[in-house]
């Protein structure tokens, strides 16, 4: 933007400098600041619609900004253009859409409705100013042949009347000037072989039926051909000039140039369905050309699409820069153009970093495990840009099936789906679509969706499980596991609730009601049965841990339940300690200094997790489930020989080993012998209500 920033909200500024550049290219008829209230309440819905998404129905707004710039007289030849330029650079930089996907396209496809608007209204007010030219032709040329003269030489509307055959028998300077000709030059031509031949027979009809007074009138855009053989875009309204006797007698033709804005008006629509950093087709476009090939295509047909996300590519945008990013963008894009350059098939870019492509296989379409090796192959190739070696790898969802019995949305949903699968196996995976892992997942997702839902309706409950010392049997401390009470599933497990919270970023609420539940449950329990009684303990899931609003949250909560804060255990996953960002290390350490007992949960061995042992003052380590069910299983394998150096290493440093899901005699014999400190498991007590727990083990 030009002008210097006036002061007030960034939309007041934008809606300030629009009043200035309608100003600047035409004349209206009210002052800046006028112009100026009556366009701010346009940009307050232009940016409501694009942060809520309903730019892409072509929301009434912008249509409603195009009109209001006729209706204001701002239609002079740099009006739109100027408008188009400035809220598209002026939308773009509000900062409350910086957040909005795609924003690029969302703000083309809000001026695409906007310039559509901007021409309706154009339209209806010029067939209103050819209508009331008309009017005053026929009234003057009953009145006097010098008056109607006059007014057709002057008007600035292109003027053509012609025989009924077509025969132009005068034309004015503007409709002249309209097609490159000189004035009187086309006099005798059939105006019909002005039209492109596509329209040709359908116009000619149309004048026809003003003869045989079907119709009265007619209003089209259409091309004209000009006199070089290029096209000029007009609006045309065509009646007839009729005698006394109301006979048709000439037909009027009425046209108006409106080249310029059909040709902005056709690229804003073009650049509204193609992304602009590679030119590909963009979300809406592809879903468009994917409806119309499912449409087309012989059921029977096979066809795939492919659903790829460039690998850790935030890593590239962040450390590089967007702009090194967006030519990555652009250099993926022409290597997917490589790789299916032989076979019929529409690549698009989805999504900041996501691609699409759908192929229609042939006999010669390799198969899909060749395709996705050299997508990958191309990728991989580095690429050097600024001197920077660049490669890239990506994850890929496929679905492969016949074109008939599916619709595009639940097309684009498989592959989404497929996709997350491919990722969640690691970088540089493809998955191919599966219908009973995706019903399997489709019904997770569905649940996960009803969390805030259960939340509120209060669906879930905690039950207790005890940690028993192996060597006694003894208490030593009450777990909280949640449950859910589904209406239609029934309960749900710990395990699975945690995991459906992690996926729909409930994970934080649940778990502060899960904190305060259970130390209001610790608290019930040292008021009936003293202080003898065990501490209690829960483990965070790795969001809860990286909070930063961890510390404050635990502080608060004891506060408010009067738990203190050795009274309760709270473990930590190693998978959290080991990220590079977050706040769990720091959470920790403060929580010991608070005085409250702190654990590691998911130790499997590895050397990162003894540092942490050796550096922070960590109370307990719980061994992984994936490796007690496996020793389990296997107890004398190698790994379970390794495990009692293990135990042996963690005892160095004052921490206790704790063992889940210990289910018989044997297993707790086992792990006792070779050093765990504390259990629990279904062996020693199952998990219950906080009646059932008090009764078994803290009466």
């Amino acid at each position: 933007m030009t002008s210097s920033q006036p002061n007030g909200s960034p939309r007041e500024a934008l809606a300030r400098e629009w009043a200035f550049a309608l100003s600047a290219t035409a004349y209206l008829p009210m002052s800046v600041d006028e112009i100026e209230r009556r366009l701010a309440g346009l940009v307050d819905g232009m940016a409501d619609d694009l942060a809520a998404g309903r730019q892409e129905h072509g929301y009434d707004t912008a249509a409603m900004a195009g009109a209001t710039m006729v209706a204001v007289n701002a239609s002079g030849e740099r009006s739109l253009l100027s408008t188009v330029e400035l809220l598209g650079a002026g939308l773009s930089e509000l900062p409350e859409l910086a957040e909005v996907d795609d924003l690029p396209s969302a703000v083309l496809s809000t001026l695409g409705s906007l310039a559509a608007g901007y021409a309706e209204a154009l339209r209806r007010r010029t067939f209103d100013q050819q209508e009331g030219v008309k009017q005053t032709l026929e009234r003057l040329a009953r009145q006097s042949e010098a008056r109607f003269r006059d007014v057709f030489t002057t008007s600035a509307v292109g003027i053509a009347i012609s025989e009924l055959d077509g025969t132009l028998t005068q034309t004015n300077l503007a409709f002249a000037e309209i097609l490159g000709y000189f004035d009187g030059e086309l006099a005798g031509r059939d105006l019909h072989e002005l039209f492109s031949s596509a329209s040709g027979d359908h116009l000619r009809l149309a004048y026809q039926d003003i003869v045989t007074g079907r119709i009265d009138r007619f209003r089209l855009e259409r091309p004209m051909l000009r006199k070089d053989g290029d096209e000029a875009w007009v609006f045309l309204s065509v009646s007839a000039l009729r005698d006394e006797h109301g006979a048709a007698t000439h037909h009027v033709s009425f046209v108006e140039d409106i080249t310029d804005m059909h040709l902005l008006q056709v690229q804003l629509n073009n650049q509204a369905l193609h992304d602009v950093l590679t030119g590909l087709p963009n979300r809406q476009s592809f879903a468009l050309k994917l409806e119309s090939t499912l449409g087309l295509l012989d059921p029977a047909t096979t066809i795939t699409l492919f659903h790829l996300d460039v690998d850790s590519f935030s890593v590239i945008n962040g450390g590089l820069g967007h702009e090194l990013g967006d030519r990555l963008l652009r250099l993926v894009a022409q290597r997917l153009q490589a790789v299916f350059a032989g076979e019929k098939a529409i690549i698009a870019r989805i999504a900041g970093d996501e691609f699409a492509v759908l192929v229609e296989n042939s006999p010669s379409t390799p198969n899909v495990a060749a395709i996705a090796a050299r997508i990958n192959e191309e990728l991989g190739e580095p690429a050097y840009l600024d001197g920077i070696g660049l490669a890239v790898s990506a994850s890929i969802g496929v679905v492969q099936r016949p074109a008939g019995g599916i619709g595009p949305t639940e097309l684009l949903r498989q592959s989404d789906a497929t996709l997350r699968r491919a990722k969640g196996n690691g970088k540089r995976q493809w998955a191919i679509f599966d219908q009973q892992q995706d019903a399997h997942d489709r019904a997770r997702f569905t649940r996960a969706a009803g969390m805030p839902g259960a939340l509120e309706n209060g669906e879930f409950r905690l039950e207790y499980q005890p940690l028993v010392r192996l060597a006694d049997q003894r208490p030593v401390a009450v777990e909280a596991l949640i449950r859910w009470d589904h209406p239609e599933r029934g309960p749900l497990g710990h395990d699975e609730v945690v995991e459906l919270s992690e996926q729909t970023g409930m994970v934080l609420p649940i778990g502060e009601w899960m904190l305060r539940a259970a130390c209001d449950q610790a608290v019930a329990w040292r008021d009936r049965f003293g202080d003898d009684v065990p501490p209690m303990t829960l483990n965070l899931a790795t969001a809860q841990a990286n909070d930063p609003d961890l510390v404050a949250r635990v502080r608060e909560v004891l506060a408010t339940a009067g738990l203190p804060a050795p009274r309760l255990q709270l473990g930590l996953p190693i998978r959290a300690l080991l990220c590079e960002e977050g706040d769990a290390e720091d959470n920790l350490q403060v929580l010991a200094d608070m005085g409250v007992q702190t654990s590691i949960h998911g130790f499997g061995g590895g050397h990162g997790g003894l540092v942490f042992l050796e550096d922070l003052p960590v109370r307990a380590v719980r061994i992984a489930g994936w490796l007690v069910q496996r020793l389990a299983e296997r107890p004398d394998s190698v790994t379970g020989r390794a495990l009692t150096d293990l135990i042996s290493l963690v005892h160095t440093f004052d921490a206790s080993v704790v063992i889940a899901g210990v289910q018989t005699r044997e297993q707790a014999d086992w792990w006792r012998k070779i050093g765990a400190d504390v259990a629990c498991g279904e062996w020693f007590a199952k998990p219950g209500p906080p009646e059932t727990v008090a009764g078994r083990v803290l009466g």
